[in-house]
């Protein structure tokens, strides 16, 4: 497979600027070096033989950092181990510049003893700074890739909250709800207060948690507890929920609307009459997983007519365990989520 145009104009690049820096700082030691000695300034013409050696040395250096460097970002992670990356880099890289700055000074360049010591002294302090750099320029990268990286992770949680709030608050809801309330004002005038009470609470909660990633389990069933209350009106009692959750995960985390999704799906696609009664149970699964399952009525649609819901519960989910969303369309519906607890979801971490 040939590399991609991209690939290689980018990795020319990279060589070409150390080149050119590389070939500076080679004039800039020679002169230094040269001053130091005889209180005067190098003459390139006069000189040009020595000035391209050093350039040379240091373009083979600067070669020999910079593959070592690649190298080491391969074994170790700078983002987990900053400190063991930039010592490990700093210390192997001294090593082999005072091992290739005395080899090739005493045998390829014919350097006195003194020349490598000094040269020697200011490798090691180009290379304390270039790695100090290094470092700098990987932390700022890291920075601006995660924060990218987390504004587009943000948009993505909003619109598949805002695809959940659409289901919410869409006109056939409302009307359903108005419907079942009109019907009860002339049969139980307390029955209807409480419907409409519970009403305000599910709309309430939708408006409050829209932005939120995250909600305790234990706000949550409190609205599934509200939402069950307008179906148990609206289905006259034939719909019944059961909810067995251990207080030890009432406060771990759920994406909002995410049970009473399944229990809305649940009521969507089954037939609900006292012949065939719909039963939701909501439980836990060994502390670490929740479970929603509902019967099935006889001609209940299959699981791909409401796909896109579930899919949109696998995405959420995805932004903050790596533990996966199992369901199944069985004799039951089932559906298992992982338990996020608090401060150890993806999200929160970063």
């Amino acid at each position: 497979m040939r590399p991609s145009p991209i690939f290689v104009s980018s990795f020319m690049r990279k060589y070409l600027l150390l080149v050119v820096a590389c070939t500076g700082l080679g004039a800039l030691l020679f002169i230094f070096i040269y001053y130091s000695e005889t209180g005067q300034l190098a003459s390139i013409r006069l000189l040009w033989k020595k000035y391209l050696l050093l350039i040379a040395l240091t373009n083979a250096i600067g070669v020999i950092l910079f593959q070592v460097d690649r190298i080491l970002d391969r074994l170790i992670d700078w983002k987990n181990s900053f400190l063991l990356r930039f010592v490990c880099g700093l210390l192997l890289n001294i090593l082999l510049v005072i091992f290739f700055t005395s080899l090739t000074g005493k045998y390829v360049f014919s350097l006195t003893a003194e020349e490598i010591l000094k040269l020697n002294i200011l490798f090691v302090i180009v290379v304390f700074i270039y790695e100090v750099f290094y470092g700098l320029f990987y932390s700022y990268y890291h920075y601006a890739v995660t924060q990218a990286e987390q504004l587009r992770s943000d948009r993505w949680q909003l619109e598949l909250q805002f695809e959940s709030l659409k289901n919410q608050i869409s006109p056939h809801y409302l009307f359903n709800c108005l419907n079942t309330v009109s019907s009860l004002l002339f049969k139980d005038k307390r029955v209807a207060e409480e419907f409409i009470r519970r009403m305000a609470d599910t709309f309430r909660y939708v408006l409050s948690h829209q932005k939120q990633k995250l909600v305790s389990l234990r706000e949550e069933l409190e609205f599934v507890k509200s939402y069950y209350f307008l179906l148990q009106v609206r289905y006259e009692y034939h719909l019944q929920l059961e909810i067995n959750i251990p207080k030890n995960i009432l406060e771990s985390s759920v994406p909002p609307m995410t049970l009473q999704l399944l229990v809305e799906n649940a009521v969507k696609h089954n037939s609900i009459s006292k012949e065939t009664p719909l039963l939701v149970y909501i439980g836990a699964q060994d502390n670490t997983n929740i479970i929603i399952y509902n019967t099935k009525s006889a001609n209940a649609k299959p699981a791909t007519s409401f796909r896109v819901g579930l899919e949109n519960i696998h995405k959420r989910y995805g932004f903050f365990t790596k533990e996966k969303v199992v369901i199944r369309d069985e004799e039951r519906f089932y559906v298992q989520l992982p338990v996020i607890k608090r401060g150890q979801s993806k999200s929160e971490r970063v």
